[in-house]
């Protein structure tokens, strides 16, 4: 296999197709589409106003804040993400985000691939 390179503006967002969430987009830019069987890169835009509801999933799961701001609950605690702020979660522990500002919440988001890569919802 080759390397690869991705330009983010001609990768095509799509809407997080989960139950409950809300005007979440997410661009696939490095996944088993284009090479990588071990993990995924992807960028995710929340509008204001939008959420990835209270879920869990058997893969480990980074987010890296690149603009905008919101408010991640992790295991029953919530807190502010901001640009700037990395949160690593494990396999299986429950989080959701949302986006309380008047921006985009952007993201990077870097997902280990497992052999189940089913999402429970929660909420």
């Amino acid at each position: 296999m080759s390397y690869v390179i991705v330009n983010v503006n001609d990768v095509k967002p799509e809407p997080l197709n989960l139950r409950g969430a809300m005007h979440v987009y997410t661009q696939w830019l490095i996944s088993k589409g284009n090479g990588s069987n071990k993990y995924a890169v992807r960028r995710q835009v929340i509008k204001p106003g939008g959420r990835a509801p209270l879920h869990k999933h058997a893969y480990d799961e980074t987010f890296l804040v690149l603009n905008g701001k919101g408010i991640m609950t992790i295991n029953g605690k919530s807190f502010e993400v901001k640009p700037g702020t990395c949160v690593f979660i494990p396999s299986k522990v429950p989080h959701s985000i949302r986006n309380n500002d008047s921006n985009d919440l952007e993201l990077i988001t870097v997902i280990s691939y497992e052999d189940d890569m089913s999402i429970e919802v929660i909420d």
